[in-house]
């Protein structure tokens, strides 16, 4: 059943009952505005790639997409009653902060050599004041190894609906730009992974960015 404007659709009646609760949470707590959902591939892997500035970030990006997505979620988060399987209703897998978790990198490469669509923020924390950072190692080594359509996204009005340290939420209208996938072609492959990876990372933030200017120079309807 198609029920909302970017035509989204899952194969799993939990996760498309689950979208339906937390699109119309976005409608009404933020006027959710969705623009660039066609890049996102229909089919196959995909890696949406998205800057970070609050807790509700996989919420508000996933119930803009057009699809089912998978993302990383801090393991202590699982423990948590209620909490914990909510978020694996939404295919939150853990990951273990403080230090790189390879485990949680390749269960991801994996996912997208399966055909499944995943988001990762590159950055790895959330920003402090909006302003984006630079991409860790890590996201762009999914990038490299999975090697499938990489889609940076901008959103918006999170960090006002659930500010950094709050655990109120707040009406703020939310906006989620999804861009063209990002072409890695022009980086040579290197035997030195970590300047390889920093090249792609520049990339990588670069064109979260553009979404970013882009979005500031939308004009209203």
């Amino acid at each position: 059943m198609w029920y909302t404007n970017n035509q989204f659709w899952s194969p799993r009646r939990i996760y498309r009952w689950a979208h339906r609760i937390t699109y119309l949470f976005c409608k009404v707590m933020g006027h959710i505005e969705t623009h660039g959902v066609e890049n996102i591939p229909r089919e196959g892997g995909v890696l949406l790639v998205s800057n970070h500035i609050s807790l509700l970030d996989p919420v508000i990006v996933g119930s803009a997409a057009n699809r089912e997505i998978h993302f990383m979620a801090r393991s202590n988060v699982f423990n948590v009653p209620l909490l914990g399987p909510l978020i694996s209703v939404f295919n939150a897998y853990p990951v273990n902060r403080g230090r790189p978790d390879l485990g949680a990198l390749r269960r991801t490469i994996t996912l997208l050599k399966k055909g499944n669509a995943a988001l990762i923020f590159p950055e790895g924390t959330r920003s402090f004041d909006g302003k984006l950072g630079k991409a860790h190692d890590g996201a762009c080594f999914i990038a490299h190894r999975a090697n499938v359509p990489t889609i940076p996204v901008y959103h918006k009005g999170a960090e006002k609906m659930m500010p950094r340290g709050s655990k109120r939420i707040r009406r703020a209208k939310l906006s989620v730009t999804f861009g063209k996938p990002i072409d890695f072609s022009h980086i040579v492959e290197s035997e030195i992974k970590r300047e390889m990876y920093q090249e792609m990372g520049v990339q990588m933030m670069g064109a979260i960015s553009s979404l970013e200017n882009h979005t500031l120079h939308r004009r209203p309807p």
